[in-house]
């Protein structure tokens, strides 16, 4: 389990530490760590250092800090994964274009395995997110049963990290791509369209049929792409 800390920066090293166990399964999701003081004195470091790389820890989504409960391991992947991606696209002067290219890559993949692992169960649910957005009130629901019917074709595919990657696209693409853009393209004018590319690819998939199901997903992004663009 835990070692001494020796010299290097030692919040650096306990945080190291910490993720090497998690790498290795020594700790996992919901494990509670041993309180501070059994920490330091296990650690042979001070107390300051420890709360640096706690505070680190907790910031990148590796841990959550309850109060009165002590510290525990997290698979917090929006602060993990999305956040920190997001930063690094934005000072790198990343653009809206590698947002969807990225995406477009992503759904091709997960659509053509979703067509090949999908069972009943799978396509039902796809259905019922379907029809949950055609009976959505709002552009808002609605476009929260659109990323909804993509992470699902994402689950079916059975992949975790291209799942995650997929969330952290779409991270990308709400901090991106103004809301009332993305709300408009859930209106009168285009969503009658979006019903119709996602029943096909629905059948698709229910069909077994992987070129089939990525020819439709290619359309329905295209469309996504073509309007975004224009309207950006």
């Amino acid at each position: 389990m835990f070692e001494t800390i020796e010299n290097k920066k030692i919040s650096q090293m306990v945080i190291e530490q910490i993720q090497g166990m998690i790498m290795r399964g020594e700790l996992k999701n919901g494990d509670k760590l041993p309180p501070e003081r059994e920490l330091t004195q296990t650690l042979n470091i001070g107390r300051p250092a420890l709360r640096e790389a706690l505070k680190a820890l907790e910031v990148i989504g590796v841990i959550e800090s309850r109060h009165g409960q002590g510290n525990f391991v997290v698979n917090n992947t929006e602060n993990s994964v999305f956040k920190p991606l997001s930063l690094s696209f934005k000072l790198s002067n990343g653009n809206i274009e590698e947002i969807l290219e990225l995406r477009r890559l992503i759904e091709d993949y997960t659509v053509k395995q979703a067509a090949i692992l999908a069972d009943k169960k799978d396509t039902v649910i796809l259905q019922e997110i379907h029809n949950a957005m055609v009976n959505a009130d709002t552009t808002e629901q609605k476009s929260q049963y659109d990323k909804q019917f993509h992470y699902e074709i994402a689950r079916i595919s059975k992949n975790i990290l291209i799942n995650s990657l997929l969330e952290s696209t779409s991270y990308l693409f709400d901090s991106f791509i103004n809301k009332t853009v993305r709300m408009s393209f859930f209106g009168e004018d285009s969503i009658d369209k979006i019903y119709e590319e996602h029943l096909r690819i629905i059948e698709a998939i229910e069909k077994h049929d992987a070129k089939e199901a990525a020819r439709r997903m290619h359309i329905h992004m295209n469309n996504i792409d073509v309007y975004l663009l224009n309207e950006q």
